[in-house]
Order: C-alpha cells, then sequence, then structure tokens
C-alpha cells in the first residue's frame, strides 16, 4: 500500500477543507491528512516551515505511527 501525505490549509478558499476530508476518505487507512491553521491554497508558501516540517517527516520516517493529535498549529487526521 502506498502512503499518501495531504496538507491542506484550513483558511483554503479555492478548495474548502471538507474536499480534504472527503479525499482522505476516498484514499483510505494509507492518507495522512495534516490541516494547517491560517493558512490558504498556497499553504506550501505561506506556512512553508510547517509545510515542510510535514513533508519531511512524512519522507523520512513512513513508518512513523499515525497518531490522531491537535496541537496550536495543526490537525492529524
Amino acid at each position: 500500500i502506498q502512503k499518501t501525505l495531504i496538507i491542506w490549509g484550513d483558511q483554503d478558499q479555492i478548495f474548502p477543507v471538507e474536499l480534504a476530508h472527503r479525499l482522505k476518505r476516498h484514499i483510505g487507512e494509507s492518507a495522512e491528512l495534516v490541516i494547517i491553521k491560517n493558512a490558504g491554497h498556497a499553504v506550501n508558501l505561506e506556512k512553508s516551515k510547517e509545510f515542510c516540517k510535514h513533508l519531511k517527516s512524512f519522507l523520512i520516517d513512513p513508518m512513523r505511527n499515525q497518531i490522531e493529535r491537535v496541537d496550536s498549529h495543526i490537525e492529524h487526521y
């Protein structure tokens, strides 16, 4: 099974965050959804440090536990 990382801005005005949840449900358990708060459609530019942190973690440690947690900036689904 190929793991998939979905990174989405919670303020995306082009593709609302509900579409991120639908995409994750469609892909299934192999998908990890990260929603970055206070970021729009250009999440990779608007919150580049947070974006890169999650991308790097996903690529370097693909077998890490998929734990649901919420902190001050990010929600994992």
